[in-house]
């Protein structure tokens, strides 16, 4: 795990938290929070800053809808 990534993801999870990527067990709120906190618009970032979507790619249909929603919402935008 690089230093990106233990700096990005919160350090524990909150209790019922939907695990988006089963790999890394990244939760729905650590995605949020480093969307969030970073510029980050492509799969590729998000998996050098925190990890998700680093094993078997089978969340990565659900992190582009989370990069997606993220990045269309105009409050976004810098």
């Amino acid at each position: 795990m690089s230093v990106e990534t233990l700096s990005a993801a919160p350090e524990t999870p909150h209790v019922g938290d939907p695990i988006i990527c089963s790999c890394l067990h990244i939760t729905e709120h650590q995605l949020r929070t480093t969307l969030a906190r970073s510029e980050i618009t492509t799969i590729t970032a998000l998996r050098k800053t925190i990890g998700a979507g680093d094993g078997c790619t089978a969340c990565h249909h659900v992190l582009k809808h989370f990069l997606k929603a993220h990045n269309s919402d105009p409050a976004n935008k810098p």
